[in-house]
């Protein structure tokens, strides 16, 4: 019933996280008292003071939920059902951030009546079959220009260069991937050929320009999750080309959806839609502290108080 399309499911991935970060893994899974009408699977984390938190470079929690009817009253009720079931647990927990959930949490009604705050935010999930007639042609000749300018792309387990790439934003942007070639050689070993790659763009001179780092479930998803171009061959198209070869990747290990991670910014917002992805909600859920109370109440009371002056 479950098809476990989310490579943050990995063993390997999980393992990672609590190397990494110091977090302890909780796989959790819930089902009816009675019957197999449904099934709802993640992964939460905790931290060494047992706290709930989405771990560091984690996109999202993932979810997987199966149900045995199409029929969508049902599916709806079901599924309704099963992420209250998840809200009633975490009501009962001590966040010590944020929890990003996976959009496949998209009913947030469970959380909210548990007395839990929602946040939207946003990505693009790209139909790798159908990409063709989803990307914006410009995407296309950008990538053509690089190939003409003697650029090529290639997987890569060259960890030190695409480590080199990534500080690329980092320098640029102002933050840090938190990742060495060390960290990227042992998540290789830890998942594997067949759920994570590396992209590695070298133009004419054979100088590395730029990276793509992903993590992916063969039949399933594609996650876009860390990249890095070098400044000087940005103008190049380079970005365009190491997106175009993962595409061209996944579909030959059979993945249905290519995720860009992340489309809450303006300027990466506009770079990623040129792709023709659908735009995905997803939500970070938090729980109501005492200022977040008296906020509302706050609000709530002016509120009324306008109404009564009217």
């Amino acid at each position: 019933m479950l098809k476990r399309t989310d490579p943050l499911f990995h063993p390997g991935w999980i393992r990672f996280n609590e190397q990494r970060w110091g977090l302890e893994a909780e796989p959790l899974t819930f089902s009816p008292e009675k019957g197999d009408g449904w099934r709802l699977e993640t992964v939460l984390y905790r931290n060494r003071q047992g706290r709930l938190v989405t771990p560091p470079r984690n996109p999202h929690l993932p979810l997987d939920f199966g149900c045995t009817s199409e029929r969508p009253a049902a599916r709806n009720r079901r599924k309704r059902l099963a992420l209250t079931r998840l809200a009633e647990y975490l009501q009962e927990c001590e966040f010590g951030g944020s929890l990003s959930l996976s959009s496949v949490a998209d009913d947030i009604r469970p959380f909210e009546w548990a007395n839990m705050t929602a946040r939207p935010r946003f990505t693009y999930h790209l139909d790798i079959a159908n990409r063709d007639d989803c990307i914006d042609p410009n995407a296309r000749k950008k990538a053509r220009k690089c190939r003409r300018l003697g650029y090529r792309c290639e997987v890569t387990e060259d960890y030190d260069a695409v480590a080199d790439c990534l500080a690329g934003p980092e320098t640029r942007k102002g933050f840090d991937y938190r990742l060495d070639a060390a960290e990227l050689a042992r998540l290789a070993d830890l998942m594997g050929p067949r759920h994570f790659v590396c992209f590695l763009a070298r133009n004419a001179q054979g100088e590395a320009t730029g990276s793509r780092v992903c993590l992916f479930a063969p039949g399933g998803h594609a996650l876009a999750w860390s990249a890095g171009m070098k400044t000087e061959a940005m103008k190049d198209g380079v970005n365009n080309l190491v997106a175009e070869e993962a595409l061209n990747f996944f579909e030959k290990q059979g993945c249905s959806v290519f995720d860009f991670i992340g489309a809450n910014i303006a300027p990466v917002a506009e770079m990623k839609e040129a792709w023709g992805g659908r735009l995905v909600c997803h939500y970070s859920i938090s729980q109501r502290g005492i200022r977040q109370l008296a906020r509302e109440a706050y609000v709530t009371a002016r509120t009324l108080m306008k109404r009564e002056s009217k």
